[in-house]
């Protein structure tokens, strides 16, 4: 899996790709949410659109990491869910929990609506 970050005004993006499952690099994903926190950055894009796979653990981290950024008075959204990773959504009725986009101008425009 790998985690790259990027940073549109005071919005966050976070990309991850290919397996989001468990095991040591879900902790850096959970320290990449904190991280945004730690700065101040209240507002987390989620591009989920490179991963391949994602177990019980990886959905749990993005659970824990939207807890982390809504304590903190923030919000975070989904970008590039795959059909596998909204099916895993709907499934575990995340779907009412995450906003999600497929087309980032509209995700990062709708944190200034």
């Amino acid at each position: 899996m790998k985690i790259a970050e990027d940073l549109f005004d005071d919005i966050a993006v976070i990309r991850l790709s290919g397996k989001v499952i468990g095991g040591p690099e879900l902790v850096e994903v959970k320290e990449a949410f904190q991280s945004q926190v730690n700065h101040d950055r209240r507002n987390v894009l989620l591009d989920l659109g490179g991963v391949t796979w994602m177990d019980s653990s990886g959905l749990g981290v993005i659970v824990s990491g939207h807890t982390t950024i809504s304590r903190a008075g923030g919000t975070m959204k989904i970008l590039n869910a795959t059909k596998k990773i909204h099916e895993l959504f709907i499934i575990t009725k995340l779907i009412t929990v995450f906003e999600t986009y497929t087309d980032e101008k509209e995700a990062l425009e709708s944190f200034q609506a």
